[in-house]
């Protein structure tokens, strides 16, 4: 295999360089590049590819690791993403410069066939390696599959390929959520990836599961701790390649492009976004002066873009200076949040979310908005006892008088449950450092930066939030707003019940505190 490689690499390196393109620094760049991505069938996967083929239309082709899926094999789950809105505004003749590799960062050697691999090997230039598994409560096992393992196996064959330009690996601004003060550079993980494989390679799954709380320690939960354990790894096994660190905060809905509001996954900030405007999440642990960690998956698309084209220029600069190769450049990282420069508070997120949400509803709604933020553990499982767990038993023991089935308790175990795994982000602050971010951003050209707008500074948390609701409604709830009305009638019909259940509740809740005074005073 290795020979054929070889041989495909010297026709690509014999060939003729094209002239140099008109447009931006960035754009220029990519012109006739080959583009690898990794979790190119994720959120922000698809928002990434989106951009490359709409702004760096010069780009030669992008590969997408993918793996069939749910009965469908990797070219129809191509044919499913570009079915999406999201891809309206890319032509049909863009969109053949997408091929799908079939492949998985979980297994050895990325499940690529021989012919793949040399494929990618003798074409690629850029690696955005964006693949991981961000269920907080993942297995340990399989985050370290696909996290960590992963993450070897990527450098492993962008060692192989000689035209490599860049390679981005993807974090999370959280990888170090136990320190305070998070700053642009790599911290000491809590093992090394070696320790980490062979201990879930030797260890029984179920004594693993019941293990891991041990073997986590400071870190809240599976996603966070392998995402450090790989920053360390590409640390250590990146030497003599052109890498950097991107750490995006949570990764949330569009701010403008290609379409305002867009997203289609319900982790994180979203998740409360919909839980409240449904009517369904009532109660949540969570501190309403704490930042809430949130940035636009298209800001955030945009940051990796510039980011790569950095690291780049980065390479050929020191390479021309003939940097000795005894001193290795250390990846640089770029910590991308909102708090360094634009924050907003949980108590904002809320506000805005419910101002703008009132406006557009969701037609399945189930009751009205009443969220409530407690700080405390103990009185937000009070609450999730009296309107979660209450409710729902009385509605299902209603539905079963009826021959009906509602599983709503089941339902709320879910809620209470990403309830329980968020509640460590929304009660703790962070001192984020982004001084590379900045000087990034300082570094484009006006052009660019029109073209790749990532400025933190900028945003309109307002408008951000007026389209975020709708966007919520609209591709994610699958609502069309023509529907608005409907659903304004129906949470009219929702606020008049709960201020009658809320009259019922205080009404009883009186009637016992005055049947319990007069019982002792009578008793005196």
């Amino acid at each position: 295999m290795e020979s054929h490689c070889i041989k495909m690499t010297e026709k690509v390196e014999g060939m003729p360089q094209p002239l140099e393109a008109e447009g931006s620094p960035i754009q220029q760049f990519y012109q006739d590049k080959c583009v690898l991505i990794t979790g190119g069938t994720g959120f922000l996967g698809k928002v990434l590819t989106e951009k490359l083929l709409r702004s760096c239309s010069g780009v030669s082709q992008i590969f997408l690791i993918a793996r069939p899926k749910k009965g469908k094999t990797i070219h129809e789950r191509i044919d499913d993403i570009f079915s999406d809105p999201l891809f309206a505004k890319i032509p049909a003749k863009a969109r053949l410069k997408v091929e799908a590799i079939e492949g998985d960062c979980a297994v050895p050697g990325l499940g690529l066939s021989d012919q793949d691999r040399c494929l990618l090997v003798s074409k690629v230039h850029i690696i955005i390696h964006a693949a991981a598994t961000v269920r907080f409560d993942e297995r340990l096992s399989i985050a370290v599959d696909i996290n960590v393992r992963g993450t070897r196996e990527m450098l492993d064959l962008a060692r192989e390929m000689p035209g490599l330009k860049a390679f981005v690996h993807v974090s999370t601004a959280f990888a170090n959520c136990h320190l305070q003060q998070i700053e642009e550079k790599f911290y000491p993980p809590p093992t090394s990836c070696e320790n980490l494989s062979q201990l879930t390679q030797c260890v029984q799954p179920d004594l693993l599961d019941q293990i891991t709380p041990q073997i986590l320690d400071k870190w809240p939960n599976t996603y966070v701790y392998t995402k450090s354990v790989a920053e360390d790894l590409v640390l250590r096994y990146s030497k003599g390649l052109p890498v950097a660190v991107f750490r995006p905060a949570v990764v949330v809905a569009t701010n403008s492009e290609p379409i305002p509001g867009w997203i289609d996954n319900l982790y994180g900030a979203t998740g409360v976004v919909v839980g409240c405007g449904t009517g369904v999440l009532r109660t949540l642990q969570c501190d309403s002066s704490v930042s809430a960690q949130i940035v636009p998956v298209d800001m955030s698309c945009s940051a990796i873009i510039a980011a790569t084209w950095h690291v780049a220029n980065r390479s050929n600069k020191d390479s021309n200076q003939n940097i000795s190769k005894e001193e290795p450049m250390v990846p640089p990282i770029f910590n991308y949040v909102p708090s360094a420069e634009r924050p907003i508070t949980w108590a904002d997120f809320m506000s805005l979310s419910y101002t703008h949400g009132l406006q557009v509803p969701p037609l399945q709604t189930m009751w009205y908005i009443c969220l409530t933020l407690h700080t405390s553990w103990f009185m937000n499982k009070l609450f999730v006892v009296l309107f979660h767990f209450l409710p729902a038993i009385i509605i299902d023991l209603i539905a079963m008088l009826f021959g009906k089935r509602t599983n709503l308790l089941k339902i709320y175990k879910k809620i209470n449950k990403f309830s329980d795994v968020i509640a460590y982000f929304g009660t703790r602050t962070w001192d984020f450092k982004n001084t590379n971010t900045q000087a990034l951003w300082q570094s484009l050209e006006a052009k660019d930066q029109q073209l790749f707008f990532f400025d933190m500074s900028q945003l309109d948390w307002n408008k951000y939030f007026y389209w975020y609701t709708r966007g919520v409604r609209q591709y994610l709830l699958k609502d069309d707003l023509s529907t608005v009305p409907q659903a304004q009638k129906r949470l009219r019909r929702f606020y008049w019940a709960h201020q009658g259940l809320k009259m019922l509740f205080a009404y009883f809740s009186i009637n016992i505190i005055w049947s319990v005074t007069s019982m002792l005073l009578t008793m005196t």
